[in-house]
């Protein structure tokens, strides 16, 4: 996900709430237990594919730390403890910040 909204993925809607506008039909019960059967493995389906992309992001963050500290001693800068480090490289850095110019810069005026 590029952003993550809070709760968009909660919001009930008439057919997660189960509200329907035809009335029940009785003997449809059996309907509804296999439906649910069938969501509760596509969940569990969706389950499994979350845990395996969250274990490969954890191997690539580690590989990537890995990589940082090799270029680190690389370069003689000295490795930090935590994940902190990320932000303080972000473009908030004192090196990455936009310079402002020193002195104003000279305009022509052009007549036509």
């Amino acid at each position: 996900m590029s952003q993550k909204i809070g709760g968009i993925k909660k919001i009930k809607t008439a057919q997660k709430s189960k509200l329907r506008s035809k009335p029940r039909v009785e003997g449809q019960e059996y309907l509804e237990l296999y439906l649910m059967t069938k969501e509760k493995e596509r969940m569990l389906r969706y389950h499994e594919v979350i845990s395996e992309t969250i274990e490969n992001t954890e191997e690539d963050i580690k590989d990537l730390d890995k990589e940082f500290g090799k270029l680190r001693r690389k370069v003689g800068i000295a490795e930090p403890d935590s994940h902190s480090d990320i932000k303080a490289t972000g473009t908030d850095s004192p090196k990455h910040k936009k310079r402002k110019p020193v002195k104003p810069m000279k305009t022509v005026v052009i007549d036509y």
